[in-house]
C-alpha cells in the first residue's frame, strides 16, 4: 500500500475499532437483507440419518458420512482404541514426535487403495489441496482449474503463486486451449490441470479421460481431488479414477477421510517421489500437528470396511438414483448428477430458504446452499443420500418434496 507523502491528520485515538465494528455490522446487514447471512446451528448429532435441533428430531439429508461410518460401531470402537493406547492429541508434527506407527499404516492402506506408491496424511482435505499446489507449482508455473473446483482448489492455486486460468465446468477443450497459450508463452514452465472428481454442490462428475487427453496434448500434469468419489465410486470404492480408468494417468491424487470414510483429514497419493517431496517442502505438512490418533484409527478401521462391504455403496448409490429420478419426475431440475448428491436447483436465495423452511416443518433436514457457494441463481437444496437412510426415511423425503412441488416450487 502507497502512503501519501503529506497524509490528513490522523483520526482520534481509538476510533479505528468501533469504525471496523460499524462496517461489519453494515456488511452483515446487507448479507442478510439478501437472505445470504449464514449462521451456526447446534445439533446433537450430525452424522447419522436423525439428527435433534431444539430438542425435535429430523430426518436429515445434509452429511457427506455417505457410507454411514461415522456411526459405524466398529470405526467407534477403533476411535475409542486408538485414543485410550496414544492419547487425545499427537503432540507434534509429524517430522518432529507426532509420526505414530498408527500414521504410517493408514497411508499404506490408503496407497493400497489408490494403487499408488506411496501416500501422506493431513489434518484436513484443505490442508492436503494446499500443500500439493504449493509445493510443486511456483511462480514460473501454469495451473488451469475447473471453475467449479473446491475453494480449497482454487485457493491453494492462488496461493501458489502460478498463473491461474479457470476454464468453464467440464470444458476440457477450453482447459486444453489455455494449456496451449501458457505452453507458448513459457514453454520450460510446468502446467497442471486441477480438477474435482465429484463436484460437491452439483454431485456431476468429471471426464477424467478427456481432462487427461488435453493435459498430455500440453505436456500438462493432471491433479485430482477425489474427496467425494473416495469409498464411494470405482470398482473397490477407490474413486472415480478407478471407475473411468486413468489411475496411471493422474500425476497426484487427493482424497478426504472426513466424507465416506467417516473420520476426518485429508491425504495425499502418487508416486514415491512425489510424498517424499511433500514431507521435505510441503509446508502445510511440515508446520502443523499431526493428525490426531483417534482419526487416524477410524479412518484405517473404514477403509477395511469399504473393502469388505462393497454394499454399502451400491445401496447408497442406488437410493441416490431412486431420489434423482422421482425428483425428476416432479419436475425438480436436479442437474446432471450421478453420485449421492442430488441437487434440486431453486435459483432465488429467498426460495431456497423458504424451501427448507417447509421441509424442517415436516421433519426433514436439508439446509438451503446459496452464494457464494454456489452462483448468482443457482441456489438450491443440497439432498445427499446415506447407506444407512431407511426406505421409509427416503419415502419420507420424497413424500415432503411432492408437497413442496405442490406449492408450486420447482427449479
Amino acid at each position: 500500500m502507497n502512503v501519501p507523502e503529506s497524509a490528513s491528520p490522523p483520526p482520534p485515538a481509538g476510533a479505528a475499532f468501533p469504525a471496523w465494528l460499524a462496517a461489519l455490522e453494515e456488511s452483515l446487514q446487507r448479507r442478510r437483507d439478501a437472505h445470504l447471512l449464514r449462521e451456526l446451528r447446534p445439533l446433537s448429532s450430525a452424522t447419522g440419518p436423525t439428527v435433534t435441533i431444539d430438542g425435535r428430531q429430523f430426518v436429515q439429508f445434509c452429511t457427506n458420512n455417505y457410507l454411514g461410518l461415522a456411526t459405524d460401531p466398529e470405526v467407534i470402537d477403533a476411535a475409542r482404541d486408538a485414543t485410550a493406547r496414544l492419547g487425545a492429541g499427537s503432540g507434534a508434527s509429524r517430522l518432529v514426535a507426532g509420526s505414530l506407527e498408527l500414521h504410517h499404516e493408514l497411508e499404506s492402506a490408503l496407497a493400497r487403495l489408490k494403487h499408488a506408491e506411496a501416500a501422506l496424511v493431513f489434518p484436513t482435505g484443505f490442508m492436503a489441496n494446499l500443500a500439493v499446489l504449493t509445493t510443486f507449482a511456483g511462480e514460473h508455473d501454469a495451473i488451469v482449474s475447473d471453475k467449479l473446483n473446491h475453494a480449497s482448489l482454487l485457493d491453494a492455486a492462488k496461493f501458489s503463486g502460478a498463473a491461474h486460468r479457470a476454464f468453464p465446468h467440464r470444458r476440457y477443450s477450453r482447459a486444453a486451449e489455455l494449456l496451449a497459450r501458457f505452453h507458448a508463452c513459457a514453454p520450460a514452465s510446468r502446467r497442471f490441470l486441477v480438477s474435482d472428481s465429484v463436484f460437491s454442490m452439483d454431485g456431476d462428475v468429471a471426464d477424467l479421460p478427456a481432462a487427461c487427453d488435453a493435459a498430455e496434448r500440453h505436456a500438462a500434469l493432471v491433479v485430482i481431488d477425489e474427496a467425494h468419489a473416495t469409498g464411494v465410486l470405482g470398482a473397490r470404492g477407490a474413486g472415480l479414477a478407478e471407475a473411468q480408468g486413468v489411475e496411471e494417468r493422474v500425476a497426484v491424487t487427493v482424497g478426504t477421510l472426513s466424507k465416506a470414510l467417516g473420520s476426518l483429514g485429508g491425504f495425499v497419493a502418487g508416486r514415491r517421489a512425489v510424498i517424499e517431496t511433500l514431507v521435505n517442502a510441503g509446508r502445510p505438512f511440515i508446520y502443523t500437528t499431526a493428525l490426531p490418533p483417534a482419526c487416524a484409527g477410524a479412518a484405517l478401521v473404514a477403509l477395511r470396511i469399504v473393502e469388505r462391504e462393497p454394499a454399502r455403496r451400491e445401496r447408497v448409490l442406488g437410493l441416490a438414483e431412486r431420489v434423482r429420478e422421482e425428483l425428476r419426475g416432479m419436475g425438480f431440475d436436479c442437474g446432471d448428477t450421478r453420485t449421492p448428491i442430488v441437487p434440486v436447483i431453486l435459483g432465488e436465495a429467498e426460495k431456497a430458504l423458504e424451501a427448507a423452511a417447509f421441509l424442517r416443518e415436516r421433519g426433514i433436514y436439508v439446509p438451503a446452499i446459496r452464494p457464494p457457494t454456489v452462483g448468482p441463481g443457482a441456489a438450491r437444496l443440497r439432498v445427499s443420500l446415506m447407506a444407512t437412510h431407511s426406505d421409509g426415511q427416503v419415502e419420507q423425503l420424497l413424500e415432503a418434496m411432492r408437497a413442496l412441488r405442490g406449492k408450486g416450487v420447482a427449479g
